[in-house]
């Protein structure tokens, strides 16, 4: 008989976070994902669980009546997590297999033909033997069965019990696996193969039953076989766990493999058997297994890793016996105790184990999800693992589980003394609908109408988006837009305008519902202010005029008026002054007050309102009155890129100047030399700047390309 240690694969968490990943609970079955079960005033459990291939969820285990004590109880919920009313009585049916017998159901199977049975144990006070129990597909006992349906089997002589069902899928024979129990601390794990009938087949050891006591040590132990697998060519390979009851800490898994006449396969080891401790050399119990194409095992449960807690277990053991590369554990927590009762291989060939979590008092259903390798799966839950309670129950413990066709994880268990049921999503789930707008806010004003970005939070599981907008609130002639990320840039709008806009998310196949309408109203093309000369400015140089304004939001042009009426009948110029923001006046006459004006557009032609009316005055010509040599002030070229030249009077050689950029800071300054100079703004970062002469209290403004 072999001993292996198991090496058990830590794994670092990522923080992968999704609206509805892989691991929430189905939003879609009964109650947000959770069912709960009462049929009678008593305790309520369900051990076993099978789905059938029209969804519908078949759930076994026990209920109980002051009357008939514990009953089998085998339950048939629809697809939503509603009791199926055409089966049974009102969804459900019990069964007291002996008069006032404790009958407990551990484990279900169904056959080709749709005929359930159920698997467990009935006492009737004086003697506890393993049961079947077979019934229709719409809950009424099978006749055929046995004795009216029902078949009890002493294994040993002494308490015998059941805890799992296969069928043999070539010859519709039942197998199952449980213990034949001597003493509260003596047992023997049992194997045991039955016709379709229900009558033992004697072509399998000889009477049907194999009593897995291999070696003369093995009376001392209390063995139980809790899962198993029939291969194609009949032979079993069944897992549970040896206890030595004489020790506090110290059981461990086991695993057994049987020829399909009910001898030992040696090839799996000298005797057929194999016993495996884990890391800590504490308590190790298998429950569930998988047998791989290959006919490499993967088997789970709990066991001691590295204090006297349990944590969930998995790993690998090959078809000679030896332990494999894959192993994987799950620790919900260093003071909890975790158990595993499931293992299932879902379509994406990642490996769910369920069970529970928790201490003799607080206990959770415990679903975790490993990758093929045995690490744990970050996108199940973002951590790999998740846990579920029912209500205000404390005790809620899960025992088995099963996967849909479309890879949803359906666990089983109790809540407090009721039946319990959580389905959750095997894949990611998008959710179209749970999303929402934000930008702009709803009803937000003085919006860029020529491009605004529209944008709303992702959409989970979403591909691509569809937009609406409207100047009409009920959408009677929208504009349709469609993007592949939350936001979309939308141009062309009119100014002054209220619309109203909504967003659909699809995931290439299905578009989920719009959103709620929200508004937004664009701003006008009278967004601007003028800025210089400042209203009533004296002493402008006639020479040249600098007139500059603010940039109008979504305007592409501007048109500027000058006149030295205010009403602009005298002689008004109109210039366009193309998408500049401000425009320079040369040879205007000196000592003459101007007004101006500016209006903009936002598409070269519709033009917004004139903006307020401002008035400059230039100055006298001082030349003339005091026949001093005044040239005027020139500043070329602008734009400029090296360098600009600068001409003035003779009176200004000598006064000072600055250069001063957007902000307001002087960036260079120094005095004019000469009446005509030259500026290098090599060095200048691209940008708008403006040019000061203090001594004429003049300021141009110039680009620096």
């Amino acid at each position: 008989m072999l001993k292996f240690f198991t090496f058990i694969l830590s794994v670092t968490s990522l923080n992968l976070v999704f609206a509805q990943p892989a691991g929430s609970l189905d939003q879609s079955f009964g109650s947000a994902g959770k069912v709960t079960t009462s049929i009678t005033n008593g305790e309520e459990k369900a051990y076993g669980i099978s789905i059938l291939s029209n969804g519908k969820i078949l759930v076994a285990g026990q209920a109980s009546s002051t009357v008939t004590g514990k009953d089998f109880i085998l339950l048939c919920y629809n697809s939503d997590g509603t009791l199926d009313n055409t089966f049974g009585n009102g969804g459900y049916v019990t069964t007291d297999i002996q008069l006032g017998s404790d009958d407990v159901a551990y484990s279900i199977a169904v056959q080709a033909d749709g005929k359930i049975i159920l698997g467990g144990y009935s006492d009737n006070g004086s003697d506890k033997n393993a049961a079947l129990v077979r019934y229709e597909n719409d809950g009424s006992l099978d006749l055929t069965f046995g004795t009216n349906g029902k078949v009890l089997t002493d294994f040993d002589g002494a308490s015998d019990e059941i805890k799992v069902i296969k069928i043999h899928a070539l010859t519709g024979n039942i197998v199952v696996g449980g213990s034949s129990i001597i003493s509260s601390s003596i047992s023997k794990p049992v194997v045991a193969r039955f016709l379709s009938d229900g009558s033992l087949d004697v072509s399998f050891n000889a009477t049907g039953i194999k009593l897995l006591w291999i070696t003369n040590l093995d009376y001392q132990y209390l063995f139980s076989v809790e899962d198993l697998v029939v291969q194609p060519n009949g032979k079993i390979t069944a897992t549970g766990w040896r206890d030595f009851p004489g020790l506090q800490w110290d059981s461990d898994y086991w695993v057994g493999r049987i020829n399909s006449d009910g001898a030992m396969d040696n090839t799996f080891s000298t005797d057929g058997v194999n016993v495996y401790n884990g890391t800590f050399n504490g308590h190790d119990r298998a429950y569930s297994m998988i047998l791989k194409s290959n006919n490499n095992i993967l088997i789970a449960g709990g066991g001691y890793l590295d204090n006297l807690k349990y944590d969930y277990t998995m790993f690998e053991i090959n078809s000679n016996g030896t332990t494999g590369s894959i192993a994987g554990s799950t620790n919900y927590g260093n003071l909890l105790d975790d158990i595993s009762y499931a293992l299932v291989e879902d379509i994406n060939g990642k490996f769910v184990l369920a069970g529970s979590t928790g201490d003799a008092t607080n206990k959770s259903f415990g679903i975790s999800r490993k990758n093929a390798d045995g690490t744990a799966d970050l996108t199940f839950d973002t951590d790999g693992m998740t846990t579920t309670t029912f209500g205000a129950n404390t005790l809620n413990e899960c025992f088995d589980m099963q996967i849909q066709s479309d890879n949803k994880i359906v666990a089983v268990g109790y809540s407090g003394g009721d039946i319990a049921i959580a389905r959750y999503l095997g894949n990611a789930q998008p959710q179209l609908n749970t999303f929402n707008l934000l930008l702009p806010a709803n009803a937000a004003t003085g919006q860029d109408y020529s491009t605004i970005l529209l944008d709303w939070s992702d959409a989970f599981g979403a591909t691509n988006y569809e937009i609406e907008y409207d100047i009409n609130v009920n959408m009677t002639a929208p504009q349709t837009l469609t993007s592949t990320l939350s936001n979309k840039s939308v141009s062309g709008l009119q100014p002054n305008t209220t619309y109203f806009w909504r967003v659909k998310a699809g995931d290439g196949t299905n578009f989920g519902t719009y959103s709620n309408i929200w508004s937004f109203t664009t701003n006008s093309l009278e967004n601007f202010n003028l800025l210089l000369p400042t209203n009533n400015a004296i002493n402008q140089p006639f020479a040249s005029v600098l007139c500059d304004w603010s940039n109008a939001m979504g305007a592409t042009s501007y048109q500027i008026e000058i006149d030295s009426n205010i009403n602009f009948t005298d002689n008004p110029q109109l210039i366009n002054a193309g998408n500049s923001t401000f425009y320079t006046f040369s040879d205007l006459e000196p000592g003459t007050s101007y007004f101006w004006h500016v209006r903009a557009s936002n598409n070269g032609s519709t033009y917004g309102q004139w903006s307020n009316t401002w008035k400059f005055t230039t100055e006298i010509n001082t030349a003339s009155l005091n026949k001093q040599n005044i040239n005027p002030f020139l500043f070329y070229p602008n734009p400029a890129t090296e360098n600009v030249q600068i001409q003035i009077g003779e009176n200004l050689v000598g006064t000072a100047f600055k250069i001063i950029d957007i902000t307001g800071k002087v960036i260079d300054l120094g005095n004019f030399s000469d009446t005509k100079q030259i500026i290098s703004i090599e060095k200048l970062p691209i940008g708008l700047y403006y040019f000061e002469i203090e001594e004429m209290n003049s300021i141009l403004k110039f680009i620096k390309e």
